[in-house]
């Protein structure tokens, strides 16, 4: 008897499935969609004058990987351009309570946007430690392009949770 011990066999080259985020990334896929269910904007300085700051406070309700109702706070800056909007960029914070990937609990994402004529363009990050309850731990960013008059705006969003700090 033979102390040696035998070779391993290489295991087989494993396949990707076609609805791995991986796969979405490349293909720049949708992971869901929101819609603005409220929209309430409020200027600290009376007049229309470009340049001016606004504050938007938004509901919106989310399907897909994320899957919940999120409630925004967004400053807001307008500046020159063509159509109804002109030209500006904004900043927020969104507290999301629902689920991601399957999970339950709450996150908070920070936006950080643009938008010219009728387009909104915007990334967003989970805030670090924001998360609670299953979602603890959760690590993710995204982004999205809206067009006004469209209800339903698709977004994307990868994520991945920290499991050193998910709850026992």
């Amino acid at each position: 008897m033979s102390n040696a011990s035998t070779p391993s066999t290489p295991s087989a080259p494993t396949t990707t499935s076609a609805n791995s985020a991986e796969d979405r990334r490349a293909s720049t896929e949708p992971d869901g969609t929101f819609a603005y269910t409220a929209w309430e904007e409020t200027q600290p300085e009376p007049g229309e004058e470009l340049p001016r700051v606004a504050h938007a406070y938004t509901t919106n309700t989310f399907t897909g990987v994320i899957d919940g109702t999120g409630r925004a706070h967004h400053v807001m800056f307008y500046g020159p351009g063509e159509g109804q909007w002109g030209a500006g960029r904004y900043h927020g914070y969104e507290k999301v309570t629902g689920t991601v990937g399957g999970r339950t609990g709450s996150f908070v994402l920070a936006h950080d946007g643009g938008f010219a004529d009728t387009t909104v363009r915007a990334d967003w990050t989970v805030v670090p430690g924001s998360a609670t309850g299953e979602l603890t731990g959760l690590r993710g960013r995204g982004s999205f392009v809206a067009q006004q008059g469209v209800g339903a705006v698709e977004y994307t969003f990868d994520h991945a949770f920290d499991e050193q700090q998910l709850p026992n």
